[in-house]
């Protein structure tokens, strides 16, 4: 059935052997480089699974979207989040995602934009005061911090559990010991809020938090205790990892890139008359470069750099049948930096590249920083606001340095796309003629 359908140059038993590279950095070379050496599909063996395989815009949007292609492959379960929104099989999943979605609205995302605002008021004076000590910061536990007050507010209503259950996640803790405190913290509230909500005259709809949505659910049955915690778990995890490490990316190309930054901040300085005018929704609006900025960034550096679906049916793709249970993966790391659709400068960062004027011949599939079809990233809303408002805090009051340069970048794979070293930036603060 894929006998037309090219391979690596290495005999098939060996296929998957590039995938057991210990170093992380090398293990991701070896993924990515088939994708940038085969146009369309290729095939590849995991052990004795076989996998079809493409960074072709036109395909990987035909896969993401077919209605017969929603399924997560074996590897997600690695993540030990089964019963949440990542992982779940598609019958249980549409359950979770129609009762998160309404959670995620353009309105719900309006009305958190104080809240984010405050907690990246908070992590500018953490911030401050590392800097008062040692101009050079890694930026990865900072942003973390922040993301996590962040996410977690939104999502269970309990920000003075945060800092405790930081102190818990990996930067502190190994994985094991990591997931059980946070899984006793979101176990505390789970019960705390069924509590409330059970005596409390409003509905979980009016609720800005998700858990009370997921605590609420009568339609078929409520959802177990495990299905809400690997939920709450998923989108907490998932959101501020992403999020985090996209930011850190965002701030290493704007420290590389020193006139990109200069023009950023004047766009700042022109939206924002004061250091201290509030961030509002209608200012952000007005951020069109920064807007472009981040997209160029995420373009680079995609959060979910690759994505696997499982066909739950026979189904055919641009004339090529695809058998139920066959694996399909898409690298968006690649994808986007084709050559044929991005120019002979894919590599360069180049925020231009969004300006409307550009981008209007220039087909949508080839840029899809959080995935498409109905299993799309249902944060990126919040993913774009929490962006913007922590790069205006940032950029308005420092200047970023970095000895790293864009040909010593070192990818690695994890829940999201990260650096190999981290995200340190030399820090200087502006002074301002206002």
């Amino acid at each position: 059935m894929f006998s037309s359908v090219m391979g690596p140059s290495v005999p098939s038993s060996r296929n998957g052997l590039s995938f057991l590279e210990k170093s992380p950095v090398k293990l991701f070379q070896n993924v990515v480089q088939p994708f940038n050496q085969f146009n369309r599909w290729f095939k590849v063996w995991l052990g004795p699974q076989l996998m079809l395989c493409t960074s072709h815009p036109v395909l990987a949007e035909s896969v993401l979207s077919h209605p017969k292609c929603l399924d997560k492959p074996f590897f997600y379960s690695f993540v030990q989040l089964e019963q949440g929104i990542l992982t779940r099989k598609y019958q249980n999943w549409k359950r979770y995602r129609k009762v998160m979605s309404p959670a995620f609205s353009t309105s719900k995302v309006t009305n958190a934009l104080p809240l984010f605002v405050m907690c990246a008021e908070n992590m500018m004076s953490k911030l401050e005061a590392m800097v008062a000590n040692d101009s050079t910061v890694s930026l990865a536990p900072v942003l973390s911090e922040c993301l996590l007050n962040m996410i977690s507010a939104r999502a269970i209503n309990a920000l003075h559990h945060i800092d405790w259950v930081y102190k818990h996640t990996n930067n502190c803790k190994i994985e094991s010991a990591s997931r059980a405190a946070c899984y006793s913290v979101v176990d505390k509230v789970l019960a705390s809020r069924r509590s409330a909500l059970e005596n409390e005259f409003y509905e979980a709809n009016d609720s800005p938090a998700m858990l009370d949505r997921l605590l609420s659910v009568n339609e078929d049955g409520p959802l177990s205790d495990t299905e809400i915690v690997q939920n709450i778990y998923s989108i907490v995890g998932a959101g501020n990892d992403t999020t985090a490490h996209s930011l850190g990316h965002t701030c290493l190309f704007l420290a590389m890139h020193p006139a990109v930054q200069r023009r950023l901040y004047q766009e700042l300085r022109d939206v924002f008359y004061t250091a201290d005018e509030p961030i509002t929704e209608e200012k952000l609006k007005q951020l069109s470069y920064m807007e472009c900025v981040i997209k160029e960034s995420l373009r680079l550096a995609p959060p979910g750099a690759t994505v696997a679906r499982e066909a739950q049916e026979d189904l055919t793709v641009e004339g090529q049948l695809i058998p139920r249970g066959t694996t399909v993966v898409v690298s968006l790391f690649a994808l986007h930096r084709r050559k044929d659709f991005w120019g002979a400068d894919a590599e360069r960062f180049d925020p231009d590249r969004f300006l409307p004027e550009r981008c209007k011949n220039r087909m949508g599939c080839a840029f899809m920083p959080f995935n498409t079809g109905s299993r799309n990233c249902i944060g990126s809303r919040y993913a774009m606001q929490i962006m913007k408002i922590i790069l205006c805090k940032i950029v308005r009051r420092y200047e970023l340095h970095t000895e790293l340069t864009m040909e010593q970048m070192q990818f690695r794979f994890d829940i999201a796309l990260k650096q190999e070293q981290g995200y340190l930036i030399r820090f200087e603060r502006r002074v301002e003629s206002d």
